[in-house]
């Protein structure tokens, strides 16, 4: 195998391995709804955690932290009311071919910057590798690396498991055993630089400060 040929292959192989953890999480309950939903109740049990947490350490009582609660649900509501005036009134402007256009655009957009973004993760990843200099035979392994992640990915997908804890459990292990495959190719130093890369990829995914991607609201 020529090296201009294995560093063709070496760069989605990395970047499989790099993304496994996503792809995992992306896994955990059948359907996307489902995996919405699962994800949204974790993130919501979490911010109550720290909620509770941050009222504790300021000494905020009982009483104070129910008016707070009751303040966040009215802002909710309200909120809530705003956007579907906000539909109904954007459905008087549009047509419904104006509605499906706008949205298809919109889609089109948004597959748009998601492969761009992709590429450029790509790329980056690419001179990451030619940095380091590697031999053929840890070039390599890596290509196998990837074979194997995509296998056992696709497994975990196609599983059955009595209970969403019980699929999380196999993703961790499954994680786990990734990582360490990773662990056994790359320095400690050289997985960190990948992890780097895939960080700046995942917050420019949510819209560069951390927040979901969403629409411009013009259709919404």
């Amino acid at each position: 195998m020529t090296r201009s040929l294995t560093r063709t292959l070496l760069a989605p192989a990395l970047l499989a391995v790099a993304i496994a953890p996503l792809a995992l999480s992306a896994s955990a309950a059948p359907g996307g709804e489902g995996r919405q939903q699962g994800w949204s109740e974790e993130h919501r049990q979490q911010h109550e955690q720290r909620r509770q947490a941050l009222f504790e350490r300021a000494g905020i009582d009982e009483e104070t932290r129910q008016a707070l609660e009751e303040a966040r649900r009215e802002h909710r509501e309200a909120v809530r009311e705003l956007r579907e005036e906000h539909r109904q009134r954007m459905d008087e402007i549009l047509g419904e071919e104006q509605r499906e256009a706008l949205e298809a655009a919109r889609q089109e957009m948004r597959e748009e910057q998601r492969a761009e973004r992709r590429e450029a993760m790509q790329q980056r990843l690419t001179e990451l590798v030619d940095s380091w200099e590697l031999s053929d035979e840890e070039r390599e392994a890596l290509r196998e690396a990837r074979e194997a992640i995509y296998a056992d990915m696709q497994a975990l997908r196609e599983g059955d498991f009595d209970s969403r804890q019980e699929r999380r459990e196999a993703m961790r292990e499954l994680r786990e055993e990734h990582q360490a495959t990773l662990a056994e190719i790359l320095s400690d130093e050289q997985i960190e630089e990948m992890r780097a890369v895939l960080s700046r990829h995942g917050r420019q995914d949510k819209g560069g400060d951390g927040r979901q991607e969403k629409g411009d609201g013009a259709a919404d």
